[in-house]
């Protein structure tokens, strides 16, 4: 199987892919979707670093909406849909109602952090699952982890007040965006043992994962992809 890690939520499938070239011509991509089973769509969010979520309905997919403008997450209860994210660095925030009414997948870099677009994603899951935060389940990928991911005082500043999501003992403050969702999830009522994290740096190894702090020219994409369980 192509995955790097298949996804465990009730009520879903998908998984996480490494580094791809070029996720919409890879074969791994291809395979992975078959795998969710046939006849799958493919729905994307057009990733623009914000907080704002798109709830993928039957109209869209009709239209042929393959790519959805200004969205950083997206939330569906359609049976045949795939929802994706591309990260190279940013963590992807996957999120499944566990009686399989909905499932949501969320790119979480620091500035959808710092809008607390996972609290957007449980709010919208819960409206279109017609449930509370309690019964829902969460997945976080892998992502560049605080050891690695350096940054100035006007971005560690925005997470200070989370316990343990920013190291100052070196040179430049650090962010862990692993615990700034974890806590911004269980803030909005997500369980916080219903929160999975996935192992792995991807600035600590390139070789399996896409980095942009690595090399922006040719990281590549990580893939996540969830869709609701058929049957």
């Amino acid at each position: 199987m192509p995955w790097m890690y298949r996804l465990n939520l009730p009520g879903s499938t998908g998984g996480f892919l490494g580094r791809c070239a070029a996720p919409e011509r890879d074969e791994a991509v291809a395979r992975a979707l078959d795998s969710m089973g046939e006849g799958r769509r493919l729905i994307q969010a057009e990733q623009v670093h914000g907080g704002d979520i798109a709830v993928v309905t039957e109209e869209m997919v009709e239209r042929d909406a393959t790519t959805l403008p200004g969205v950083d997450a997206l939330v569906t209860n359609l049976p045949h849909a795939a929802l994706a994210i591309y990260v190279a660095d940013c963590l992807a925030i996957y999120l499944a109602d566990v009686r399989g009414r909905a499932v949501g997948l969320a790119h979480g870099g620091w500035r959808g952090l710092a809008a607390s677009i996972p609290v957007a994603l449980v709010d919208a899951l819960a409206e279109v699952a017609g449930g509370s935060a309690a019964e829902m389940r969460a997945a976080l990928s892998p992502c560049i982890r605080g050891c690695c991911f350096e940054v100035g005082e006007e971005v560690a500043t925005r997470f200070d007040h989370i316990r343990g999501a920013v190291d100052r003992s070196g040179p430049e403050p650090h962010v862990d965006m692993i615990a700034v969702a974890a806590e911004q999830l269980r803030a909005a009522g997500v369980p916080g043992g219903s929160i999975e994290v996935m192992d792995g740096c991807t600035r600590c190894d390139p070789e399996s994962f896409a980095s942009y702090r690595w090399d922006p020219e040719r990281c590549g994409r990580n893939v996540a992809l969830i869709g609701r369980k058929s049957g």
